[in-house]
């Protein structure tokens, strides 16, 4: 944990700065809410609502497991509560650091959307990576944390896409079983 602590500190002493407090602040505020917009409104337009579906069920999956299952498990205190004389320019959180839930949630989108549409996935993907900076640099994760959560992210986005797939195909093999024997009656 010693190196962790060395990098963060190393940030905050190198990097720190007016615009980057701003930058992260934005991630560390709004990108959670725009995901969940986005993911509302994919669901409710029918040609991204497949899409929409996939990060719904990752989603679910990532909170399940990260939040309500990995986070009190592991029980890893996040770096500002050991390191106390970091002076945090955002809201304390109240739950604990591993895995990061910020990066493993906006990887999770950036996979989805990346398994559906390439070029926008690879714009979400750089968005992604920068929330996972933003959360060592605002000093409320460590890097092992977002690494973590970046993983994760990308295995729940993976397995969210696949499981949508499933389960539409089952439906629609399920409604043409259905047609096919209202057909023959």
């Amino acid at each position: 944990m010693d190196w962790e602590f060395a990098f963060l500190d190393s940030i905050r002493d190198n990097i720190s700065n007016p615009v980057f407090d701003t930058i992260a602040k934005f991630f560390n505020y709004a990108i959670i809410p725009i995901i969940i917009t986005a993911m509302i409104l994919m669901i409710i337009f029918k040609k991204t609502r497949r899409t929409g579906i996939a990060l719904l069920i990752s989603g679910v999956c990532v909170f399940i497991i990260g939040n309500l299952i990995l986070k009190p498990a592991i029980a890893r205190i996040r770096p500002y509560d050991v390191n106390t004389a970091v002076h945090l320019i955002v809201n304390a959180q109240h739950d604990f650091s591993f895995p990061s839930a910020h990066t493993y949630f906006a990887f999770t989108a950036a996979t989805v959307i990346f398994m559906r549409y390439k070029k926008i996935g690879i714009c979400c993907y750089i968005l992604a990576v920068l929330m996972a900076l933003s959360r060592m640099y605002l000093y409320v994760h460590y890097p092992t944390d977002v690494i973590a959560g970046a993983i994760f992210g990308i295995g729940f986005g993976i397995a969210g896409y696949f499981i949508e797939k499933a389960l539409y195909n089952f439906i629609s093999h399920r409604k043409a079983d259905i047609k096919k024997k209202n057909t023959n009656n």
